[in-house]
């Protein structure tokens, strides 16, 4: 059997076979069954994407890079807006992984073992069932294989020009998985640091790589810049997938869907923390006078400066599209006031407002980076802060500020029912709903709300949205830590479709991508860093059991936590089995190439590198899957010592002239 084996390992078409099997697979995973939950569209709207930028559109956004929605909009551009065409094209691009492979390890491990990593690539690669989804992983994955070949081609021969090559792929890597952003830098210094007596010039080599690295990222970088004010090197996804990460610590670390403070992700009041930018304001617009079409001003004043100003809307208002205000940049912690008003020539009466009595009842927006804290200075607001500050004056007597507006009853007390008013207020509900409940002892006031919820106030309760403890079932609780409403708006006229004409609906504030999705960014970093604070130990060692979790397949039948899908019970089951015995082989590998003294140990640094700067945040296997091609290498090594398939010294440099 030995010999049988030896035989096909050394065969020249045993290779060709491996990418035969690649893209069997792949093929047979887009057209007949694929054993994922998601669609040929994939998780990351790239096909919307890719079809905009088919049809001209610019890159509308900035949460994931540009890479694979490029890729898909030229192959959409040529053949149409078939999805199952760019799956091919990665699909016949993946089996290319077991040809990479070989090329990269044949001079390292010898031919027979290199063989033996590229079968292995070819039925068991992870990468395959991702190229039947639009996924980036399967471009990354061929194009960092590419690259590392390039760049092992230069330490081989010492010329300039491998370098160069592996400068441009490893420039366009990032954008497609961003996590491998810091890769080339790690790549150069090793170059420099550890190679520099055995190949001419490597601070030369070095430079080349790293400015054609750079030259690639530049322009990403300085599109984003330009849109957001921001340094931006791949997206603004990291600060969403750190918060994540911080979720899912103690008991909560196989599932963030279960930490209750999953609920602090919306924010108390509406606010922008992208102070030193141009707020935007859209708004449907309505004529309120027949055939007397008229501009809707938008109308504001800051707590800093009263007057009151007036913006046209931007050219080319009309009733088919959302009008567009551009409000100047307000300092940091300000408070803007604002409204809409029509003013018809020749009409009678008042100008027509939205919303209704237009400056007794404004609109209010914040702006500030206090991401977590009250921005209410001027109890514009009703919000939970005072739904807190009555708590504590109700359980402790605490001083009560703006007691005149959260006498919500009128009967010029403080107690349970104003309580009970303000949640009815920001969550209304049935009239038969329990009331809420309020139980205080020494360590906190707990509030048991109508639908078995319940939020509590520490006692030492710093001010931050995210002091208060809350439970996770329900739905009120949940609710009152995201909710606002002005207090004008409480005895202003209420809207009526009999009522008088609104000139503007359906307003949205900084509702482009450029500033919503920096500015979620910043609070999701914010949120992050406070979950941090809380529990640091915990945080760590929720991180580096991530670490080795990257590499295990693990699902679950909680709907919560992993997707469900046909047959996921099982397919779930063989992942984790198959990705445990892959990663112990993998291990195993590694051991005997330490001991052999081998260079593939070379190949463990960007292995390491993928848990060293993720583990961090929410993470699953699909994170490794660009680099286990090179574990499957490790694993052949074992492999191949156990059944003795090591060829003879002298035997292992020349790797196939063809395959």
């Amino acid at each position: 059997m030995r010999s049988s084996i030896i035989r096909v390992l050394e065969s020249d078409h045993a290779v060709r076979v491996a990418m035969a099997l690649t893209l069997f697979l792949g093929c047979f995973f887009i057209f007949v069954w694929a054993p994922h939950p998601w669609s040929w569209q994939g998780i990351d709207a790239y096909h919307e994407l890719a079809r905009s930028l088919a049809r001209g559109e610019p890159f509308q956004t900035t949460d994931v890079p540009w890479g694979y929605a490029y890729y898909a909009s030229i192959l959409y551009r040529l053949f149409g807006e078939r999805i199952w065409v760019p799956l091919v094209v990665q699909a016949a691009l993946n089996a290319l992984v077991p040809l990479l492979l070989y090329r990269l390890t044949a001079p390292l491990i010898g031919r027979r073992v290199a063989t033996l990593a590229a079968l292995i690539t070819g039925v068991f690669s992870f990468n395959t069932i991702y190229a039947s989804t639009q996924s980036s992983d399967t471009i990354c994955t061929v194009l960092f294989l590419a690259g590392l070949m390039a760049f092992a081609r230069g330490l081989r021969d010492g010329t300039l020009w491998p370098f160069a090559i592996a400068g441009v792929i490893f420039g366009l890597v990032p954008q497609f998985r961003p996590n491998l952003v810091l890769l080339p830098a790690v790549m150069a210094a090793g170059l420099v640091l550890v190679r520099r007596g055995q190949i001419r010039r490597p601070l030369a080599k070095a430079a080349v790589f790293s400015a054609l690295v750079l030259a690639l990222q530049l322009p990403w970088i300085v599109r984003n810049y330009q849109l957001t004010g921001m340094f931006l090197p791949t997206s603004t996804h990291g600060g969403v997938q750190l918060w994540y990460g911080t979720l899912q610590v103690g008991p909560y670390l196989e599932s963030r869907a279960h930490n209750p403070r999953f609920h602090f992700e919306s924010a108390a009041l509406p606010y922008t923390s992208l102070w030193r930018r141009p707020i935007i304001v859209n708004a449907a617009y309505r004529q309120c006078v027949a055939d007397s079409l008229a501009p809707t001003q938008l109308v504001y004043w800051t707590d800093r400066d009263r007057q009151r100003r007036r913006i046209d809307p931007a050219p080319g208002w009309n009733d088919r599209q959302p009008s567009t205000y551009v409000v100047p940049p307000q300092p940091n912690h300000s408070t803007l006031y604002f409204y809409f008003e029509q003013t018809v020539a020749g009409a009678t009466g008042s100008p027509f407002t939205a919303p209704y009595e237009g400056a007794a009842n404004p609109w209010v927006f914040f702006i500030s980076d206090h991401h977590l804290g009250d921005l209410d200075a001027h109890d514009d607001e009703l919000d939970v802060f005072d739904l807190v500050r009555l708590m504590q004056h109700v359980a402790w007597r605490e001083p009560l500020r703006a007691a005149d507006k959260l006498d919500l009853t009128t009967d010029g007390r403080i107690d349970e029912a104003d309580i009970n008013a303000v949640v009815n207020v920001l969550v209304p509900g049935p009239s038969t709903r329990p009331p809420a409940r309020l139980e205080a002892d020494t360590g906190g006031a707990a509030l048991s709300l109508g639908d078995g919820s319940w939020i509590r106030v520490p006692r030492d309760f710093g001010g931050r949205q995210t002091d208060l403890e809350l439970s996770l079932d329900g739905d009120i609780a949940p609710a009152l830590v995201s909710r606002a409403r002005t207090f004008t708006s409480l005895t202003a006229a209420p809207y009526s479709p009999h009522g008088p004409c609104l000139p503007a609906v359906e307003e949205t504030i900084n509702r482009p991508f450029y500033l919503t999705e920096p500015h979620m960014m910043q609070r999701y970093m914010a949120l992050a860093m406070d979950n941090i604070s809380r529990d640091p130990a915990g945080f760590a060692v929720a991180s580096l059991y991530r670490g080795v979790r990257l590499f295990i397949v693990r699902g679950t039948a909680d709907t919560a936590t992993s997707q469900q899908f046909r047959w996921s019970t099982i397919v779930y089951a063989i992942g984790t089995l198959l990705s445990i015995a892959y990663f112990t082989v993998f291990v195993i590998g590694v051991g005997l190439s330490y001991r052999r003294r081998s260079p593939l140990l070379l190949y463990l640094v960007p292995i390491v590198y993928v848990p060293v700067t993720i583990c961090f945040v929410l993470t699953n296997m699909r994170y490794t899957v660009t680099v286990q091609p090179l574990m499957f290498a490790f694993v052949a090594v074992a492999m191949a010592a156990l059944l003795r398939l090591d060829e003879a010294p002298g035997r292992q440099a020349a790797p196939r002239s063809s395959a």
